[in-house]
């Protein structure tokens, strides 16, 4: 099973991005709610949406000292070699003696559109680097909503 967006016309932001305007793209939910390496709770709320993706806060950071996490999506290549981009970036301003600096994770997953890439192969090796990510502690994980989602252009 193939999870694509419907692609109704590119455009070309100035930060480099290809975006894409879809057909009935959605966002996914306001907040959303991810655990810390303790275990609690840090929810991230929507703050603005645009064709290539979104921008949420963390509710407990501040303007000064933002923690955001970011979804992006892109598509590069011409048919027959067409690769859809999906971007999620966690960015975090720590207070230095001196002003700030920014701690930043990427995620790219980067999936060919070729009927040969399955979601199960797309799960498979989301699954890998989360486990090498977590000490192989997780031994695979029960959902895949929030990777369907994001794999539908969904920010």
């Amino acid at each position: 099973m193939r999870l694509l967006p419907s692609i109704d016309h590119f455009t070309f932001q100035k930060d480099g991005y290809c975006g894409l305007l879809m057909r009935g793209a959605k966002v996914l939910a306001s907040d959303l709610t991810l655990d810390k390496a303790d275990g609690t709770d840090v929810v991230f709320r929507l703050v603005s949406t645009d064709t290539t993706g979104s921008r949420r806060i963390d509710i407990a950071s501040t303007l000064a000292l933002p923690a955001t996490l970011v979804i992006k999506h892109s598509v590069s290549g011409k048919s027959p070699n067409v690769i859809d981009r999906h971007l999620v970036q966690l960015n975090k301003v720590i207070p230095t003696a001196v002003g700030s600096v920014t701690l930043t994770a990427n995620f790219t997953l980067t999936v060919p559109r070729d009927v040969a890439v399955t979601s199960a192969e797309v799960f498979d090796i989301t699954s890998n680097v989360l486990d090498f990510l977590s000490d192989s502690a997780l031994t695979g994980y029960a959902a895949h909503a929030n990777l369907e989602a994001l794999l539908r252009g969904e920010s």
